[in-house]
């Protein structure tokens, strides 16, 4: 299967359980910049999951003020970085983020939206350490 063959598959084919499409604008982005396929079902779950999130919110806390679109594009464009360093979507690393960001700003995305694919990492890693050791001092059966 050719590169591109994967990537359509990654973005186009039907899930189970289903998937949502991504935002307006990032599959054609994705296909533009050859994304890995591997990139483009990441971003798509990562999306899936944040779309239920925000109907939750919306359902639960209406007056919250969720910015939908801005969440469910953060979501959908967060790694996106990744096309121009594959290297980082199996180890480590975090040079995708300020390239994720440029990347976006280049093919016109406001800076309020490219914002999220320069500033994950910091939020994500603050005390994941402590907590997986927390979580690691216990049994996973009683």
């Amino acid at each position: 299967m050719s590169a591109e063959a994967a990537l359509n598959r990654a973005l186009d084919t039907p899930a189970e359980p289903p998937l949502r499409p991504l935002p307006p604008g990032v599959s054609a982005l994705l296909r533009t910049l050859g994304a890995p396929p591997r990139l483009a079902a990441h971003l798509r779950l990562v999306h899936d999951v944040a779309h239920e999130l925000a109907d939750w919110v919306n359902g639960y806390c209406p007056g919250l003020g969720l910015d939908r679109e801005a969440v469910l594009f953060g979501a959908a464009t967060h790694d996106i970085g990744k096309t121009v360093h594959p290297a980082e979507l199996s180890g480590p690393g975090s040079a995708h983020e300020p390239a994720g960001r440029e990347l976006l700003l280049a093919h016109g995305f406001p800076e309020r939206l490219a914002r999220f694919a320069a500033t994950h990492a910091a939020w994500q890693a603050e005390g994941a350490d402590a907590r997986l050791d927390f979580q690691a001092a216990f049994p996973v059966r009683g």
